[in-house]
């Protein structure tokens, strides 16, 4: 390997520019300007899922408030906050799959009795669990619901939030990251039904002034770490350029699918390294739209402009008056025809008008996957870092980045200027997650084992029980 240019020696490298790596390098920045750092991004744009455009926001950008990471660090920065209100007419309605049928109130019914009954699991303790360490969460949906509108509505919410179909990942794990994001009631607040009362801000403007206190930090575009070298004293990592960068320190806010593509030299310990993945298995991405229309085509079919579709996995709402934001969950490499499947499945349900909207744009992530055990200690010199890959309040969500960024910019400066780090920044980044306690009361627990399968059998075997004893009274 060639000789290490002066130029290309840091403190600190952050490997990724999405809001963990932004918020890794601004707190090392102001707990120490002197500090020689780096920020390298793959791509040529900053940001990771924060996308922007003329039209809005293309990446995710509302939060709750309890998510104390994110909320700080928007407080600090002057960020504008609102709280997310679409005023919209009580007579309207939403375009949603589970709506239709004649049975659709009560597969409504039974879908919530199932939330319920996996949001009472987030109680549990870990002994409670281990009946389901061997449980698929697609075998427990099927056991556990019925209708075929509700196991696709699950099969496709556990794929959205653990990043892996749900025969992929057990009960427990599954639980688990439910837990660690804030719990499945939040998740599909934020991911599916978007309602009023959310925070919502600029990710526009988060970036920009991010970068205006992250004056000296030296950001490396277009250039991914293909292999790290790990020593006692310093770090090296070769680029796909092939150049290579020394540090004292590096932080990986990258997502795990990422990190499993670097060669490390040493190898990773084996419990961190991941089995390696199955290619016969579909990869799923998920692609953000807006689209501006003349007029609200939606509200003049009765409409609220929240709405949801199960198959193909599309959720899209109303995001400003003529505009529409959304996702759509599909397979990797049919992205030029995602443009056409989103606009026909609007057309189908709400005119022609929808296949021309005024202007329209995309743009499509990689979906990370939670189906590993959260990484919070560093290996060495190598710190884990990214809401998906690091343990979080809310892993998965915006608060988990801020917060996974700030525990790793904390490890970094413990190996460079570790007189710089206090209690208080230890306490600070700790887990002050508040789920909304349930009461687990017998009559709780047992009623929400009460599904249709078991419903059915228990009306049967007590239907026989009587008939025979009928018969039995009619005999004597």
């Amino acid at each position: 390997m060639s000789q290490t240019n002066s130029e290309n020696k840091f403190d600190i490298l952050i490997i990724g520019g999405g809001l963990s790596g932004l918020t890794s390098a601004l707190r090392i920045h102001q707990r120490d300007p002197s500090l020689h750092v780096a920020l390298m991004e793959a791509t040529n744009v900053i940001g990771g899922q924060l996308r922007f455009n003329h039209l809005g926001e293309l990446g995710a950008k509302w939060i709750t408030e309890d998510q104390y990471h994110i909320y700080t660090l928007l407080k600090d920065l002057n960020v504008s906050i609102r709280r997310r209100n679409i005023e919209q007419s009580q007579s309207l309605k939403r375009y949603w799959q589970l709506d239709g049928g004649i049975f659709a109130a009560l597969a409504k019914y039974e879908l919530k009795r199932y939330i319920d009954e996996l949001e009472l699991m987030l109680e549990y303790r870990a002994g409670e669990l281990k009946r389901f360490q061997s449980t698929s969460m697609h075998s427990h949906i099927c056991r556990c619901l019925f209708f075929r509108m509700c196991r696709k509505f699950m099969l496709n919410l556990v794929l959205l939030i653990s990043g892996c179909e749900a025969c992929d990942i057990v009960v427990n794990d599954f639980i688990n990251v439910c837990r660690t994001s804030g719990g499945i009631g939040r998740l599909i607040n934020l991911f599916i039904e978007i309602p009023n009362g959310l925070l919502e801000f600029s990710t526009q403007e988060l970036i920009t002034k991010m970068l205006e206190h992250m004056e000296y930090v030296h950001i490396i575009y277009g250039h991914k770490v293909s292999e790290i070298f790990q020593y006692r004293e310093h770090v090296e990592v070769l680029d796909s350029q092939n150049l290579k960068y020394t540090a004292q320190a590096i932080i990986l806010a990258i997502p795990w699918q990422q990190i499993q593509e670097i060669q490390f030299h040493p190898p990773l310990p084996l419990e961190l390294q991941r089995a390696p993945r199955n290619e016969n298995k579909t990869k799923y991405v998920l692609t953000s739209f807006l689209a501006s229309y003349r007029e609200a085509y939606w509200q003049k079919s009765g409409y609220t402009g929240q709405y949801l579709w199960l198959e193909p996995f599309l959720m899209a709402h109303q995001y400003h008056n003529n505009t529409i934001y959304g996702h759509y969950l599909h397979e990797e490499g049919i992205e030029p025809l995602v443009k056409s499947l989103i606009l026909h499945k609007l057309a189908e349900a709400f005119g022609e008008e929808m296949l021309l909207p005024l202007v329209y744009s995309q743009h499509t992530f990689e979906l990370p996957a939670l189906d590993h055990a959260p990484r919070t200690t560093p290996w060495n010199r190598v710190i884990w870092s990214s809401s998906a890959s690091a343990g979080t309040c809310y892993r998965g969500l915006l608060g988990g980045a801020v917060q996974s960024g700030y525990r790793a910019a904390m490890n970094a400066l413990l190996i460079c200027r570790p007189q710089l780090v206090t209690w208080q920044d230890i306490s600070e980044i700790q887990c002050s997650l508040n789920l909304p306690l349930r009461k687990r009361t017998f009559l709780k627990r047992w009623l929400s084992s009460w599904n249709l399968y078991s419903i059915a059998t228990n009306v049967v075997f007590v239907s026989g029980f009587i008939l025979v004893l009928r018969c039995c009274y009619k005999k004597h």
